[in-house]
């Protein structure tokens, strides 16, 4: 595969307008540090299981699909970047109370192979990125 077919295939994630333009601007800086993890989150888990973003944040619940994907991801944000449930309900628009019983249904889901295996794999790469973005944090 040469690098034109690969850049091919992630230039519309890269064009993509990030999830947190548009809202209004917060407060706290924190805050926007908590929506871009869980941005970064949202598109490795749709990249993962190859369900496009939208599906991810869409305000109903979607296809099994959709929504065990928005459960990783809201999984990933706690388990790799270490946010609380009240951060990861307000990035993804529900509730703090989704976001626990999401990652208690993911907790439980991981005693299948297949799918210990790709959350593994999820979790070492966003805890790579967080390592990345601040070279302090060394969990």
């Amino acid at each position: 595969m040469s690098c034109l077919s690969v850049q091919t295939q992630i230039l519309p994630l890269c064009e993509a307008t990030p999830l947190w333009c548009g809202r209004r601007r917060r407060r706290r800086s924190s805050r926007g540090a908590a929506q871009r993890l869980c941005d970064a989150a949202l598109v490795a888990t749709a990249a993962a299981f190859a369900v496009p973003v939208g599906e991810l944040i869409a305000s109903s619940r979607r296809s099994c699909t959709a929504a065990f994907a928005r459960q990783s991801a809201m999984y990933l944000a706690h388990v790799s970047f270490g946010l609380s449930f009240s951060e990861i309900g307000r990035a993804f628009g529900r509730d703090r109370t989704t976001a626990a019983h999401a990652c208690r249904l993911i907790e439980d889901r991981r005693d299948d192979p297949a799918v210990d295996a790709v959350l593994g794999q999820l979790e070492s790469a966003c805890t790579a990125l967080r390592r990345r973005m601040n070279p302090a944090v060394q969990s």
